[in-house]
């Protein structure tokens, strides 16, 4: 298998994640009509906790995946993770609840392109000019679908993007634990525990559980089976894959197809209108990524080069 193609795989799991967590804001925010935000988060992370607990406990029964279990590492790992989990998410969802679903996925791009400028100090992995060039184009592309007129931002959206900034630390410190050969946890356990430290960060705060329950309604059922599957299993364990490999800056970068994802679901789903200039924001940010990555898989197949003469 060459290098470019062993490239394709951890790209496309970003891909798919943000085409699912595209469509979380929509949902999310006709959720949130009726569940209080702290709610909401902890029990679909409450939910995925189960799930991929109940996964990652049927591979370690069949010998499936890595040899290595819940050892400290892993834990620390996955606490660590899943509180900037919570409170990127938990910020998100109190945003939503004054913000337009396309504009709060807009803001989330902004702050996740932040990984790439924390990834720098904290990890030593320092962008290249292509993709420095990238993360200013999807920021620019950001800012176009973003602001509001006259370039202000109102309290919902300085919650969206606080909750941003928080995820943009969390993409950090999931390549602080996955980007080692030999000693990296198993991906759908360490994903478990994030999700496990989120239910545990928000659900003691969520208020009674057993009449909010009770209360929901076929349709919030629904829309909560997706957030717990699609939005809080799924994708996020395609992230953690994905981090195997890719650096923390090219996954903010992948994380900015998220808001085209939601501009598509918002306006099929979400009863919203978009102006001109926010199809020109979403324009740059996917010739931002193309660009970056067509880059990276042409470096990928180009054969080094050789010192002397032909």
């Amino acid at each position: 298998m060459t290098a470019a193609r062993r490239g394709i795989g951890p790209v496309a799991a970003m891909v798919v994640a943000t085409l699912l967590w595209g469509a979380t804001f929509v949902i999310a925010r006709d959720a949130l009509a009726r569940i209080r935000p702290t709610a909401l988060v902890g029990l679909r992370f409450a939910a995925a906790a189960v799930v991929l607990g109940a996964v990652a406990a049927v591979r370690r029964a069949r010998g499936d995946g890595p040899a290595r279990g819940l050892d400290r590492e892993t834990l620390i790992g996955g606490v660590a993770t899943g509180a900037l989990t919570a409170g990127g998410y938990l910020f998100q969802a109190i945003g939503l609840t004054s913000t337009a679903a396309g504009t709060s996925a807009f803001l989330t791009c902004a702050g996740t392109l932040a990984a790439g400028l924390f990834a720098w100090p904290l990890l030593g992995e320092r962008p290249n000019r292509t993709l420095a060039a990238g993360l200013a184009m999807a920021a620019a592309g950001s800012a176009l679908l973003s602001l509001r007129g006259g370039f202000t931002l109102g309290r919902g959206e300085l919650w969206t993007l606080l909750g941003a900034v928080t995820y943009a630390l969390q993409i950090v410190a999931v390549a602080r634990w996955m980007r080692r050969a030999d000693r990296a946890p198993d991906p759908v356990l360490l994903t478990a525990l994030q999700a496990a430290t989120v239910a545990a960060c928000l659900l003691p705060f969520a208020g009674p559980l057993v009449g909010l329950i009770g209360g929901i309604g076929p349709a919030d059922a629904l829309r909560l089976a997706y957030l717990v599957l699609a939005g809080s299993v799924m994708a996020p364990l395609l992230q953690v894959l994905a981090q195997r490999t890719l650096p923390a800056a090219r996954i903010g970068l992948l994380f900015a197809l998220e808001p085209v994802f939601a501009l598509v679901f918002a306006i099929a789903f979400g009863g919203e209108r978009f102006v001109a200039r926010w199809w020109l924001g979403a324009a740059l940010i996917v010739a931002a990524v193309v660009r970056v990555e067509w880059r990276a898989a042409r470096a990928a197949t180009t054969p080094p080069a050789t010192s002397g003469s032909a």
